[in-house]
Order: C-alpha cells, then sequence, then structure tokens
C-alpha cells in the first residue's frame, strides 16, 4: 500500500481556503488535518501548493476526428488532466461533425482510460450547415448530453427556436457559438481603434450582442435553458446579467484571454 504525506498545501473548495497537511494512500484522500504524523513512503513539501476540487471545462476542442494533427482524444485528456480537469464538454466541429451517434460513441470509446469523462457535443443541425435538426433521441442514446454548431452559429433563428423547444423533452442543454457572420464579414479582430491603426478588418461587437440577444429570446419564449459559449464583449455579459435577473435560464463560460488582454498587445 503506497502512502504520501505533503505538508503545508493550502486547501481550498467552496467553502474553506486554508493551510494543511494531505496524507493519501493508494492514490486517495485518507486524511487532511493539521501535522499528520501517521508514517507515510514519501513526505513532500506543499508550500505554495494548492489541493483544490478537480475542475470541469465547459468547452473544448478535441479536434478528434478529422484534425488530430492539431490534438486528439488522448492528447487533449493528457492536457486536461495537467490542468486539474477531470471532465469536458468536447465541442462538435469535426469531420465528420457529431451529428451521427457513431461520431459521438467514437470520441467515448476513445477517452476511456484517460482518467478524463469526456461528454461529446452533438450538433444541432446536419453537418452544421442547417441541414435540418438532427436526431437529438439518438445522439442523446450514444452519450450526448448536449447539442451546439460551435463553430459557427446557427443561421435560422426558427430552427434554433425548434431546437430549444425540442430541448425541454430531450434533457439535451443547448449551447450557442453566437456570432452573426453577415455582420462579421472576414473580420479578424474586434473592431475599434486598434484595427483600424493596423489596416485590419475588424468584428462589429454588435455581432456577438445581437445573436446573444436573439438566443435569450427564443429560449426565454419556449421556457428553455440556453448556455453562451466564450463570451467575449461588454455587450454580451450586461444581456446575460439583465436576463438572469429576469429569471431567464440562461448561462455562459468566457476564456482568459477575453478577460486578461486587450486588443492593444496586437500593436
Amino acid at each position: 500500500m503506497s502512502s504520501l504525506i505533503i505538508k503545508n498545501i493550502r486547501a481550498v473548495d467552496a467553502k474553506n481556503d486554508f493551510i494543511t497537511d494531505v496524507l493519501i494512500r493508494d492514490g486517495k484522500i485518507a486524511e487532511v488535518e493539521n501535522n499528520i504524523r501517521n508514517g507515510a513512503e514519501n513526505i513532500i513539501d506543499g508550500t505554495d501548493l494548492v489541493l483544490m476540487p478537480s475542475l470541469f471545462d465547459m468547452h473544448v476542442h478535441l479536434r478528434d476526428p478529422g484534425f488530430t494533427h492539431k490534438e486528439d482524444v488522448i492528447t487533449g485528456c493528457g492536457a486536461a488532466l495537467a490542468g486539474g480537469v477531470t471532465g469536458v464538454l468536447a465541442m462538435p466541429n469535426t469531420a465528420p461533425p457529431c451529428d451521427d451517434p457513431e461520431v459521438i460513441r467514437y470520441i467515448i470509446n476513445k477517452a476511456e482510460g484517460t482518467g478524463v469523462d469526456v461528454y461529446p457535443v452533438g450538433c444541432i443541425t446536419g453537418k452544421m450547415n442547417g441541414e435540418g435538426l438532427c436526431d437529438y433521441e439518438a445522439l442523446k442514446a450514444a452519450g450526448c448530453i448536449c447539442i451546439s454548431d460551435d463553430g459557427k452559429p446557427v443561421k435560422n433563428a426558427e430552427q434554433m427556436r425548434e431546437a430549444l423547444e425540442l430541448s425541454n423533452t430531450n434533457g439535451l442543454l443547448v449551447a450557442s457559438h453566437c456570432e452573426d457572420l453577415d455582420i462579421i464579414r472576414g473580420g479578424i479582430m474586434n473592431k475599434g481603434e486598434t484595427s483600424a491603426k493596423l489596416g485590419v478588418k475588424g468584428m462589429d461587437r454588435a455581432s456577438e450582442d445581437y445573436i446573444t440577444a436573439r438566443e435569450i429570446i427564443l429560449a426565454s419564449s419556449v421556457d428553455a435553458r440556453i448556455h453562451i459559449c466564450h463570451v467575449s464583449t461588454e455587450g454580451s455579459a450586461a444581456i446575460i446579467r439583465f436576463a438572469k435577473s429576469r429569471g431567464i435560464k440562461v448561462t455562459c463560460e468566457t476564456a482568459p484571454h477575453y478577460f486578461m488582454l486587450t486588443d492593444k498587445l496586437l500593436e
């Protein structure tokens, strides 16, 4: 039986934040106390380290199948574990896209034994191109818990409304990539002073704000849940905050570069 004591580690969870010792036996936490004196095979100093519950990432791209020169299920799960992430939602813009139960099962089977719970996201529309709504019951039966056309928006509002309405019966969370491509028109960075200075085509924030508002209105109309992916604008954050105050079932996520960096760095 292997054992390890980590001394003076900072333990953090939703209710606690304190310095302590941790005894681990056979890979499992056996004791969390100050000044643990039980004999252990190894003792290490945890000063400046943090012990916390594992994390769940709502938005990852494992790029498998189809783009494994960028990432695959095995390497993606390895990176997740290295960062303390033990569960992920894997986005559907693969090749082929996750609009078929066979692709869902392929990802789940490949993730077995990685130590990460991988939940493939199914497509909202066929091939993510608006080719009709997917068979959500078949996707769910294969192991899908969420649907999205992430990587591109669902252009047709009625298709999105129908998907949201169906989510009330099939229990799948609907997640939206909020971007109006007609407004973007090939932009590659935030539209503003920096894009003008650099002579680079900008992306107007109205593109994200408009679709964020659309999705929330559609979800509210059928009393469905909606998750807004990778929020990057002040306007979208304000719209989501207001919707939540009204009891609309909206959740969201963002990414580190959206709140840590600005386009000024591109100069």
